[in-house]
């Protein structure tokens, strides 16, 4: 038997996606899904009790989730410290528990997500711009899947062969059903896919690009050619809208797309995507 709570937490999980996807859709600048995540939304926010619909929407103003995982005994919205009897009650999930601190709705995650990320050196230069977020071994300039699937897992197996995870299982897989909320595919054969709250260091670029292109989004007539994968911690969530804007707006032009499917080394192609967002990404 379900209880209540549980049921209640998996509702505001599923509405905060649907909203968290709309944002994205925006920050893309993809604007023809828009309608339909609207009502979906909607929907969803409707069945909610008045009063948790209405700190739910409060909380929406000052961040972009809500209601978060918690990691370990800490909220991962905010890094505050949880007391044992809370992280059990979050566990059990008999009633809504709240961060004190930040105040989000707080629930167990079914398959906590962590990952790796490699040590900065003492000495190592600050790091600035896109330098923030990836590096040279996380450039793919000739991606061999023919699939929406075979993409998302080389790029996945990408990120755990350079050590910034370390199975790429449960990653994969909430790679795809992120994608079945709906397709990060957008114009000009363009995609985001990404995972949101995996913790376990800052968020994390890896670009990919297919020369013949792969079907990725829901218009199968359409390819996919340029992928922007990220692995995106919960504190991190609202940067990344920022960061997926500032990569919207430095490939908005067919040169600089084409100069992308050109690069034939790891090297050139982050020289192209370095020089490209140098004053689009601080």
């Amino acid at each position: 038997m379900v209880r209540k709570e549980t049921h209640t937490i998996k509702h505001l999980i599923q509405l905060q996606d649907l909203i968290v996807a709309r944002a994205q859709q925006q920050a893309s600048m993809a604007t023809a899904r828009l309608q339909q995540l609207d009502k979906n939304i909607a929907t969803l926010a409707g069945e909610l009790p008045v009063e948790l619909k209405t700190h739910f929407n409060r909380l929406l103003q000052k961040n972009i989730e809500a209601i978060v995982p918690i990691t370990g005994e800490n909220c991962s919205g905010c890094g505050y410290a949880l007391t044992k009897t809370m992280v059990n009650s979050v566990h059990a999930g008999n009633e809504l528990n709240r961060c004190p601190n930040c105040t989000r709705i707080l629930y167990s995650p079914d398959v906590p997500l962590t990952r790796n990320t490699p040590r900065r050196r003492w000495g190592d230069p600050v790091k600035r711009g896109i330098d923030r977020f990836s590096s040279p071994e996380l450039m793919i300039p000739s991606l061999k899947g023919t699939t929406k699937e075979e993409i998302l897992l080389e790029m996945c197996n990408n990120l755990r062969e350079q050590g910034y995870i370390e199975n790429c299982d449960d990653l994969h897989n909430a790679a795809l059903r992120r994608e079945a909320i709906v397709s990060t595919a957008v114009e000009h054969g363009i995609a985001f896919p990404h995972v949101r709250g995996v913790e376990g260091g800052g968020l994390t670029l890896t670009l990919g690009i297919s020369k013949k292109g792969v079907k990725f989004g829901a218009d199968g007539n359409k390819l996919s050619k340029i992928f922007f994968y990220m692995v995106i911690p919960t504190a991190a969530s609202a940067f990344y809208l920022k960061l997926l804007s500032g990569l919207t707006q430095s490939f908005s032009t067919k040169e600089a797309r084409e100069a992308l499917m050109t690069a034939k080394t790891q090297e050139e192609l982050w020289k192209i995507l370095t020089k490209a967002t140098k004053k689009t990404i601080a």
